[in-house]
């Protein structure tokens, strides 16, 4: 982002013409094609996690699974005549599991699901349930108005984290589940693939740093806290993008040191850059993510913010616009200093590796430049951002970008070989 005063001339923006419909359904359809997911097109979903509201049938089952123990389940199932018995509506296929994720991703993370569809097809579980679980932690303070309960589902996720790594290898092979694994379809997907040993430290560190992060977030909204500096808004992206990242990469089999360095600053580009695109969001919820001492730099009240929202017709203050653009400078600095290590990536190729390797047979190369495709997205984002002048109220914003122009980016750095 350039540090340059953007030039002001009330661009006019056109209403998205109706007749392009075919265009985006025809893109979706390419990308369930690729996926192996033949589902019938759905309304575009957005892009912002926190904007996603679960249907009430799933979020009462997700609920009831949260809020059963382990122990009880355990006793229920005693009565059964049998050890691999299940009670109706208990318990889910790991396939159906994987088809839940996907589902799930492409609805709330359409950009990542796109970026999906370029790994390879042995690689694509893996990313999915990692993906699915992004989604259930980033979301958490979404689905509900009460952010003790929000408090309340990220703490669980943290404990199944540590369910999923200490499960032994009791569990049923057909549903992969075990009394200890809840009865969740990505607590399932995420046992197939790290239950039993198969999972690692690493995997265990990363995804319960997603976890705390979401929960120390959650803390701060209970307090009504906003960030101290850009020093919180680096270490929430570390925690929470970069570590997703990390976790895939390992996954694949791509341990490498340059990867881990490029990973950990577009995931920062990435966390920052989502914190922006939800500042309506947040705003409506009176959460503030521009740090204060960025706010007292420029002049801008918390409360001014909440005041811009609520005025939806009202020009955007010049001291917003300068926050803004400060904050977005942080995340374009993150993602070219990760761009920049492309070249560095090309002799870092990866492999499903440990024991998933070896069950599925599978050792097809992954290429850690198709991990980082997120970075095509984020950087549209930024580089409109910039052209409207770090608006971040501006309707051409808050509009997401159409399926087919999204996908045209990820599928050109893909072919590329760059992200």
């Amino acid at each position: 982002v350039s540090d340059e005063v953007v030039g002001r001339r009330g661009c006019q923006f056109l209403a998205r013409d109706p007749s392009r419909m075919s265009s985006r359904r025809a893109a979706r359809l390419v990308v369930h094609r690729r996926l192996g997911v033949w589902t019938a097109p759905v309304a575009r979903p957005g892009t912002v996690l926190e904007n996603h509201h679960l249907d009430p049938d799933v979020e009462a089952r997700q609920t009831r699974c949260m809020f059963t123990s382990s122990s009880a389940r355990s006793d229920s199932s005693s009565f059964s005549s049998s050890s691999s018995a299940k009670k109706p509506g208990t318990s889910m296929s790991i396939p159906s599991a994987f088809a839940y994720c996907a589902t799930r991703v492409r609805q709330s993370d359409y950009e990542n699901f796109l970026c999906l569809m370029w790994l390879p097809k042995e690689h694509r579980p893996a990313a999915l349930a990692l993906r699915a679980f992004n989604v259930e932690t980033a979301s958490a303070l979404g689905v509900t108005k009460e952010p003790q309960l929000a408090l309340m589902r990220l703490r669980w996720w943290r404990d199944v984290v540590d369910a999923i790594h200490d499960s032994s290898s009791d569990d049923d092979t057909n549903t992969g589940n075990n009394n200890n694994i809840p009865d969740h379809p990505v607590a399932i997907a995420l046992h197939s693939l790290l239950g039993n040993g198969k999972g690692s430290a690493r995997t265990r560190r990363w995804l319960k740093q997603v976890a705390d992060a979401r929960v120390k977030d959650a803390e701060m909204g209970m307090e009504h806290r906003t960030p101290s500096g850009v020093q919180w808004l680096e270490m929430y992206a570390e925690n929470s993008s970069s570590s997703l990242l990390y976790a895939q990469l390992d996954l694949g089999g791509i341990r490498d040191t340059n990867a881990d360095h490029a990973a950990s600053h577009l995931g920062k580009a990435v966390g920052i850059t989502n914190l922006l695109r939800g500042t309506k969001h947040h705003a409506g919820q009176r959460r503030c993510y521009l740090p204060i001492d960025v706010c007292a730099k420029h002049g801008l009240a918390v409360e001014d913010l909440y005041r811009f929202e609520a005025k939806r017709d009202a020009p955007t203050d010049e001291a917003l616009k300068n926050a803004v653009h400060e904050v977005a400078s942080l995340a374009k600095q993150h993602l070219d200093s990760a761009s920049a290590m492309a070249g560095q990536l090309a002799q870092s190729p990866g492999k499903q590796s440990g024991k998933s390797a070896k069950q599925s047979g599978n050792s097809t190369t992954l290429k850690p430049q198709t991990v980082l495709l997120p970075a095509a997205a984020t950087r549209a984002y930024l580089e409109n951002l910039e052209r409207l002048d770090f608006d971040v109220y501006h309707p051409a914003l808050l509009k997401n970008a159409s399926p087919l122009f999204t996908f045209g980016k990820i599928a050109w750095a893909a072919v590329m070989g760059k992200y």
